[in-house]
């Protein structure tokens, strides 16, 4: 109910699952187990969603924590999104990230301070007019908000986001 009051720079969220479950199963094996083998599976669902409702859309990850892709290995939205774009998606990655606290671990308050700071244009980038911004698990909106707002600075007409699952 919080969110309805709220004011996002993202025109919509699409989560294709909540977060419970086996969905909720299937992204901890992704990200905390590591299981990379997921990719394909989600980037379909992924793929399936933006041919269904934004045909023609340009598709932009959320950018990970510096130094996540070293420490990991990997960046599971990344993963996705390049799989995307060998599907023929138009992709983009005009953002990027601050170093800056880990979102999981903060309170709904904080998160939208610490986002809002964190995400950025990269410089000398534009966004694409009509952007599919796509991240795992939306908990507040926090990230995708920031995002978006950058996106949008950066001449974006419209944002959408697509999401696995809403926590």
């Amino acid at each position: 109910m919080r969110c309805r009051d709220t004011r996002w720079a993202f025109d919509s969220i699409h989560p294709l699952f909540s977060y419970a479950g086996p969905a909720k199963d299937l992204m901890a094996a992704y990200k905390t187990k590591r299981r990379r083998s997921l990719a394909p599976f989600f980037a379909v669902l992924f793929a399936e969603a933006l041919e269904r409702e934004w045909p023609g859309r340009t598709v932009v990850p959320v950018p990970p924590r510096p130094g996540k892709t070293r420490s990991r290995g990997w960046d599971q939205v990344e993963e996705i999104a390049r799989l995307l774009e060998r599907r023929g998606c138009a992709v983009a990655r005009p953002l990027d990230r601050r170093p800056s606290d880990e979102q999981k671990r903060l309170g709904r308050g904080e998160r939208g301070a610490n986002a809002g700071r964190a995400y950025f244009l990269r410089p000398g980038a534009s966004s694409p007019r009509l952007v599919l911004l796509i991240d795992d698990v939306v908990t507040t909106g926090a990230t995708l908000d920031a995002c978006a707002r950058a996106l949008k600075e950066g001449g974006a007409s419209s944002v959408d986001a697509l999401v696995f699952a809403a926590d």
